[in-house]
């Protein structure tokens, strides 16, 4: 059950906050004959602005200030000065404030406390009540101060905006703090400029951006499964608002492009957003973009609206005036601020309207020419395929395989309940299947191909599925019948840790990237130098292993990866890390996972998270590793993946070792000797060596039990669940030492035991340096964390340390960088 998040909690703002404290501050000290102050607070919507003024405007109240809130107007055309009468309008009805007899008299044309109905104000008298709302500021500001907060001001009156110009240029005396919120729109570009033109009131700005993960993560509470908290981080882009209106996760995540593409099924209640004042027109042009979905231009819309061009134009700059929509920076047409916004409005939108909405949306889409992935979202629900939509739909199935292969799966299955003929896209299926992280569902797709051609097609996707399962061996008998797929089996050499069919994982890598050259696949290539470089690292041949990476990483700077080969920064980054070019790897798996969550390929979720776990980790960030360890976990469980979950589980037993928790190290290490009960006695035997470093060996693997808490299924465990209650009753909660027991060498990265080993038999960082193939700058690096982790001071120490640790053995590795070739074969975008 999700819990229910702190919305009273101030999240993230206590540094604003704290900014407008202090101009509160300064406004009380400047005295009854000093200057007001203005302060403006701008974002994009559901950003906090509002949250932000309500916490300011209470902590006045408690402090004596006189405290006058406004908010602009929600229907209609605006009167006169609405934002301010809305804000003063109490405070002159109920503060007993005497006001001259001609002051009042200007002024109860528009304040309704003093007889006012909103009378129209010609442009002879505009100046003098711009003049009487100043001097009744300064009244009201007179003794313990006055509080002005304006909210929504990006909508204010034209009135509003000269007083407010009025009030730059000259300043009300008193204690005035005037503080106003507005939205980043074009409606706010007269606000900028007033800001920006000076005059003799002291004029701040304070632009509120997105929540910081963590800050975000805060709002969620710690109901959520760690996959789906990752999502709606990713949804809500550190906006509070609008990850309060997510809060309730979809039963199966969603990549970003199927957000900003797909038609989710309408009927999701109300959308707790505030979209602003919009016209019956703005909403039905809101509606008619979603339905489109991507970026939209007016005609089309103006057509699944049913309005004419004329008033969709009208309706689209109301809708970027609140915000809602914005240009395409790099072409025609506007598109939702956030995929997530478009989702909602389609989720919480008028079933009958939407209905009738879809057949326009297709004839317009077809009609414009639009991406088949578009018209192919509507068809998935259609009443009936003929064959021109049926031919549309496999397009769109195929077009959208790795941006978004849940989609593709969706519109491969209709297509096959159409035609009757499952067999001839069972292969494309299984493909999709595999990139959806559903692996057994993948392989009964693949069983069901209709010819021996389309099995060879897919046999490299096949092979992915049956590692992720850990079915090496049938991984190897189906590549065994391929032919073109040396990738596959060097990816396959590397996970089981041996030749495979007859060749190393650097053979076959090195086989893969000429074959690649000679089919002109760039990507490929890459693939293949990554391959290549994770193989060299696994040998410890550190030379070779960073010049393969370096030509791999020069392949895919300063472009998007390629979607078809995301798997390729696995590889390389475990080369990157092995080497200990941390800020290389980290950087890489960043846009990797950008692209996991973009694509929703969620095969790739976990090993990428891990990836991102072992960076934290050799930064020093143990909070940050065990964060993305969890996430890794929970991905190789709700995707099913044995071997991700054993790996992940055995990596966070290391962090809390790390971090001195021997218990949760113990439960960690036991609950991945019950995951790697069907993996093979290898996988058995890696869990028993960790737990035999902690110090306790259970019987059998096979014997450690897991507790599921009641009623949880593996897709419903959270991270506190997964690392605490679920691997709380293994049996070993009261095993081994204590928690206070210093870690020791096992809380060392693999290359920091390696250099405690050399340091060990007396080498000099020079001498370290030649002998990983690693700058001395970086052997210093290593000697300051284990120095900083094991709680010592000098190399002797090491030294001592590697002495009594006898489960540790020295490198089988070459003594030194293995030769070069003269210049690197590897670089160049058609070197073969």
């Amino acid at each position: 059950m999700t819990t229910e998040p702190d919305r009273d909690a101030l999240v993230g703002r206590r540094g604003e906050l704290q900014l407008l404290e202090q101009a509160l501050r300064l406004t009380r000290s400047t005295g009854a004959d000093g200057h007001a102050r203005i302060v403006s607070v701008g974002g994009e919507p559901w950003i906090g602005k509002t949250r932000l003024l309500a916490e300011l405007a209470a902590l006045a109240g408690t402090e004596g200030w006189r405290v006058a809130v406004g908010r602009a107007g929600r229907t209609g055309t605006a009167t006169p000065f609405e934002l301010v009468v809305d804000a003063l309008d109490d405070q002159l009805a109920l503060s007993g404030l005497e006001l001259p007899d001609r002051l009042a008299g200007r002024l109860s044309r528009v304040f309704p406390a003093l007889g006012g109905a909103g009378a129209e104000v010609s442009g002879g008298d505009e100046y003098w009540l711009i003049r009487a709302v100043r001097s009744v500021l300064e009244l009201l500001a007179d003794g313990p101060g006055l509080l002005l907060v304006l909210d929504d001001a990006h909508r204010a009156d034209p009135l509003t905006l000269d007083l407010l110009d009025h009030l730059a240029r000259h300043p009300p005396r008193g204690r005035l703090l005037t503080v106003l919120a507005h939205r980043d729109s074009p409606a706010a570009n007269r606000l900028a400029t007033l800001r920006g033109t000076g005059g003799g009131q002291p004029w701040h700005h304070l632009e509120l951006g997105p929540l910081a993960a963590h800050e975000a993560a805060a709002l969620l509470g710690p109901g959520l499964d760690p996959v789906d908290r990752q999502v709606l981080l990713r949804d809500a882009a550190g906006v509070p608002g609008l990850l309060r209106a997510c809060a309730r996760p979809d039963p199966e995540p969603v990549g970003t492009f199927e957000l900003a593409t797909a038609q989710p099924t309408p009927g999701g209640g109300p959308v707790a957003l505030d979209f602003g004042p919009l016209s019956g027109a703005a909403w039905r042009t809101a509606w008619a973009a979603a339905t489109l979905g991507g970026a939209v231009t007016p005609q089309p819309v103006a057509e699944v609206a049913g309005l004419p061009l004329a008033q969709v134009l009208l309706a689209i700059d109301e809708l970027q005036a609140e915000a809602l929509l914005r240009p395409e920076p790099d072409g025609p047409g506007f598109r939702f601020r956030h995929p997530a916004v478009r989702a909602l409005l389609l989720r919480g939108g008028r079933a009958g309207w939407q209905y009738g909405a879809a057949g326009r949306a297709v004839s317009a889409l077809r009609r414009t020419g639009a991406p088949a992935g578009l018209p192919a979202a509507h068809l998935e629900r259609a009443p009936s395929l003929g064959p021109t939509e049926r031919q549309l739909l496999l397009a769109g199935a195929t077009a959208d395989l790795y941006r978004a292969p849940a989609a593709a799966v969706r519109r491969l299955r209709r297509w096959a309940a159409e035609t009757g003929e499952p067999a001839a896209i069972a292969a494309q299926l299984g493909q999709a299947l595999t990139l959806a992280g559903r692996g057994e569902e993948a392989l009964a797709a693949y069983a069901g191909a209709r010819t021996a051609e389309d099995r060879q097609l897919t046999a490299e996707a096949e092979s992915s599925a049956l590692r992720g399962l850990g079915r090496w061996a049938a991984a190897r008998e189906l590549l065994a019948s391929a032919e073109g797929v040396e990738l596959a089996w060097a990816a396959l050499a590397l996970e089981v840790g041996d030749p495979v069919g007859g060749r190393t994982a650097a053979q076959w890598a090195e086989h893969g990237y000429l074959r690649a050259g000679r089919l002109g696949d760039a990507a490929a290539q890459a693939h293949a130098l990554a391959l290549l470089a994770a193989a060299h690292a696994a040998d410890e041949r550190f030379a070779e292993a960073a010049e393969v990476a370096g030509a791999a990483a020069e392949r895919l700077a300063g472009r998007e990866l390629p979607l078809h080969r995301l798997e390729s920064v696995r590889w390389l980054t475990e080369a990157e890390l092995y080497l200990g070019r941390r800020h290389r790897a980290e950087a890489l798996l960043g846009r990797a996972f950008e692209a996991v969550l973009d694509s929703g390929q969620w095969q790739l979720l976990g090993r990428t998270a891990l990836g991102l776990s072992r960076a934290r980790w050799e930064a020093g960030d143990l909070a940050g590793a065990a964060d993305r360890a969890v996430l890794a976990v929970a991905a190789g469980r709700r995707f099913p993946s044995p071997p991700l979950a054993v790996d992940a589980l055995l990596w966070h037993s290391r962090i809390r070792l790390a971090g001195r928790d021997v218990p949760g190290a113990h439960r960690a290490a036991a609950a991945a000797g019950r995951e790697a009960a069907g993996l093979g006695r290898l996988w058995q035997r890696r869990v028993e060596e960790t737990l035999r470093i902690l110090g306790t060996v259970p019987a059998t693997a096979e014997a450690v039990p897991v507790r599921r808490p009641p009623g949880a299924g593996l897709t419903a465990l959270t991270d506190a669940q997964l690392l605490d209650a679920g691997l709380a009753d293994v049996g070993l909660a009261d095993a081994g030492p204590d928690r206070t027991e210093p870690p020791g060498l096992a809380g060392l990265s693999r290359r920091e035991v390696q250099v405690a080993l050399l340091v060990s038999e007396g080498c000099t960082n020079q001498q370290i340096a030649g002998r990983m193939g690693v700058s001395a700058k970086t052997v210093e690096t290593y000697l300051s964390r284990i120095f900083r982790k094991l709680g010592i001071v000098s190399r002797a120490q090491v030294a001592h340390l590697v002495g009594l640790d006898g489960r540790l053995r020295r490198p089988s590795g070459p003594g030194g960088p293995a030769p070069r070739i003269g210049g690197n074969p590897w670089s160049g975008p058609g070197a073969v």
